[in-house]
Parts: structure tokens; sequence; C-alpha cells
């Protein structure tokens, strides 16, 4: 899996706690199935299921669950009062 973060993002998860947790949540509707990614620099509180990533940028560690991991994992900063991390599975907000 390749990770592509800006310098902003970075810096953020450095001054974070220097990890980035992905986490991929699966969404069932009416019309399907779908996964979305959340990102957060907490420890989440049960840590089972996470892959750790060298991706030479940052520690990241990954939570597909029963969905493939991403080809391409893109991570930038969003928010105008609250700048976060957000994630980008292949390009896209989320996986059908």
């Amino acid at each position: 899996m390749k990770l592509v973060a800006s310098d902003e993002v970075r810096a953020y998860v450095e001054s974070h706690g220097g990890v980035l947790y992905v986490t991929a949540l699966r969404h069932k509707c009416c019309s399907g199935a779908l996964t979305t990614l959340d990102t957060s620099t907490e420890a989440p509180a049960d840590p089972t299921g996470y892959r750790d990533f060298d991706s030479g940028e940052f520690p990241l560690r990954l939570r597909s669950g029963s969905v493939d991991e991403p080809e391409e994992l893109v991570v930038e900063m969003k928010g105008v009062r609250r700048r976060r991390p957000v994630a980008y599975w292949n390009g896209c907000a989320f996986k059908i």
C-alpha cells in the first residue's frame, strides 16, 4: 500500500502523538454496502485488527476489516475551524 500525505499532514501527526490510525467503517443501506474511512491520532480502545504499515512518512495503522486494503491511501488535511486528517481509498472518499 502506498501512502500519499502532505507536509501539513506529517506535521499534524507528529505533533499529535506520531501515529495515524485509519479505520474502514462498513455501512449497510438499501442500495448495498458502503465503506468509509475514519482517521484519528488517538489510540483506539480496542487495538485488535490494526495492521502496521511502514510508509516512510509516519507510523500508520490500518484496520480494513473484511475489505481488501487500498493500493493507495491519500491523507489530506480538511476543515476550516477544526483542521483534521481525512483519508481517501484509492483517491475516493468511500469504497462500494
